[in-house]
């Protein structure tokens, strides 16, 4: 039978209550006997004692008086009815102290002794008859004058009341030791009533608190354990399991946050293992959401990136497959690092190419740009790590490598969701943008840039970055042109190449190609005035004609 928390405070209520109404019962019971063996002391003994005694006084009188009768012959008809007066009421209490006898008898507190008692009633009764019976046999030999006689019986009649005195005395000390011993016995049950009260109050009150100090132990170690197991969750022990003690509520409601925390437990582990092979985010969203997990998706503007290791292919001629997959690990995951540390979601790993994406429900839409910027820019310190890492790995070999990196980035609508069949699924997104990141990564051998951003990523991130534009492109399969920007680490040292390319766009080439060489001498390392400055002739031998506005349509992917 299970026990509840109610259950458990009112049994110690109930079993506190018993003991309580046992202490009452035994005292009052104690108490009663007490009463009784007091009121059998004040009802029959001391009334028998005083009896006793006042025979011993009425015989002595009438001794006295008989005494005073011999010796006054002329008081003789007065004192004659006063010894037969006393001799009445002396039979008086003989009969009531027979009647109190009998009343002891029948009590539970009468003395062992009282048949003895009754025996040496009996006796000084005789005792007395035969004193009564001498008295008046003196008296009747006194009046007849028959002196000699009466003075052989008087010695006797003086002896009886002797035996008399001293059987009633004893009688009345026997009585008294009764009395004495009740009174006595009385007050040593007084005495352990008082003890046992005390002793069963307190076993009482040892079991009462006892019992109920055990339910609250148990009760208040499962409440800690679970306030300590919570504590353990918010820490984000999620390996935290709380015994269950008891079988109440608090017990159920620990096996309850034990199943609650094996439930996260296992979420956290499907988080983590499947956390490596997609963006722990998007697992967290389908776990929590499972409206997520339907076929199909909405539409949104979102922030695509592709990043794309250059040259792999050469690469991967020169090193062995196990060199290969090595260094190919250490690019994407450093690509990778890069993108979650901006809050970006890594949607594939595309050979030696990682896609990812911006936007809601991850990011918000007013940072998404800024986050893929912040994340290009960190993609380009984290492959110099990368470079550092192959050549200490493959040494010599990392010599003939020619190690570098592509990055594009572009913003628009797409459709974010579920993508695949009832059997197998994958949250991406798709369209355009997703189309055009891609072509625009691919775009950076064109003009030997690193990170070519579309217009719509360039106006969303802001003003946060540097940005140069770079030309107005028409990538294959699109028919309207875009506007794309190359991401910089710093500011532009001047406006030197915004002009030479707006002199491209009107076509006068002569000054376009002087600028571009001026853009060249001022800063060789920068490889985008050599890309227009290869196109100008070609464009010189078939002018594009009046109507050109400046669009460079990209054939290849």
């Amino acid at each position: 039978m299970r026990l509840n928390i109610a259950h458990k405070i009112f049994s110690i209520a109930i079993i506190a209550l018993i003991l309580m109404v046992i202490t009452a019962a035994l005292s009052l019971r104690l108490t009663a006997r007490i009463s009784d063996e007091l009121d059998f002391v004040a009802a029959k003994q001391l009334p028998l004692s005083d009896t006793i005694g006042r025979i011993n006084v009425q015989i002595l009188e009438q001794g006295v008086l008989l005494q005073q009768l011999f010796a006054l012959p002329e008081e003789t008809p007065a004192m004659v009815a006063r010894i037969k007066d006393l001799g009445t009421k002396v039979n008086r209490d003989f009969e009531k102290v027979r009647t109190l006898f009998k009343e002891e008898e029948a009590s539970e507190f009468a003395p062992p002794t009282i048949f003895e008692l009754h025996r040496s009633l009996d006796r000084v009764e005789q005792e007395f008859r035969t004193f009564e019976k001498h008295s008046f046999e003196l008296l009747e030999l006194r009046e007849s004058g028959k002196n000699s006689r009466f003075l052989e019986l008087l010695p006797h009649l003086n002896k009886q009341q002797n035996t008399i005195d001293d059987e009633l005395n004893a009688l009345r000390s026997h009585v008294e030791a009764v009395v004495e011993e009740s009174v006595q016995r009385a007050d040593s049950d007084e005495k352990f009533l008082l003890w046992f009260h005390l002793i069963l109050t307190g076993l009482s009150a040892v079991l009462g608190l006892g019992i109920a100090a055990v339910v609250t132990k148990a009760l208040v170690r499962n409440v800690r354990n679970l306030v300590r197991g919570a504590e353990d969750v918010e820490a984000g022990d999620l390996d935290v399991e709380v015994p269950v003690i008891t079988d109440d509520e608090v017990g159920r409601l620990t096996a309850s946050f034990n199943d609650m925390v094996g439930g996260l437990r296992m979420k956290e582990r499907i988080k983590d293992t499947f956390g490596k092979y997609m963006d722990p985010r998007i697992v967290t969203a389908l776990l929590e959401k499972p409206e997520m997990t339907r076929l199909g998706g909405d539409r949104r503007e979102m922030t695509v990136m592709f990043i794309d290791l250059q040259g792999y292919t050469s690469i991967s001629e020169k090193l062995a497959p196990d060199d290969l997959v090595r260094m190919l690990n250490h690019f994407l995951g450093q690509m990778a690092d890069a993108i979650a540390a901006n809050h970006g979601v890594v949607n594939d790993f595309l050979g030696d190419a990682v896609m990812a994406y911006w936007g809601p429900p991850f990011t918000s839409a007013e940072e998404q740009a800024e986050l893929a910027c912040k994340a290009a820019l960190a993609a380009r310190e984290n492959f110099k790590l990368f470079t550092q890492q192959v050549s200490a790995e493959l040494g010599e070999k990392a010599a003939d490598l020619e190690l570098e990196m592509r990055v594009g980035v572009s913003s628009g609508e797409v459709v974010a969701g579920n993508i695949g069949s009832s059997v197998t699924r994958k949250y991406s997104v798709i369209g355009d943008p997703v189309n055009l990141g891609a072509r625009l990564e691919g775009a950076n051998k064109n003009y030997g840039t690193r990170i070519i951003l579309s217009e719509r990523t360039r106006v969303l991130a802001g003003d946060a970055f540097h940005a140069r534009e770079l030309d107005l492109i028409r990538v294959k399969g699109k028919d309207e042109p875009t506007r794309i920007f190359e991401l910089l680490a710093t500011k532009p040292d001047s406006d030197l190449f915004a002009s030479g390319l707006a002199a491209y766009r009107a076509q006068d080439w002569a000054a376009a190609e002087h600028i571009f060489n001026e853009c060249q001498a001022a800063s060789p390392d920068d490889p985008v005035p050599s890309a227009f400055l290869s196109r100008i002739p070609h464009l010189k031998a078939d002018p594009p004609g009046p109507g050109w506005d400046g669009v460079w349509e990209f054939q290849t992917k």
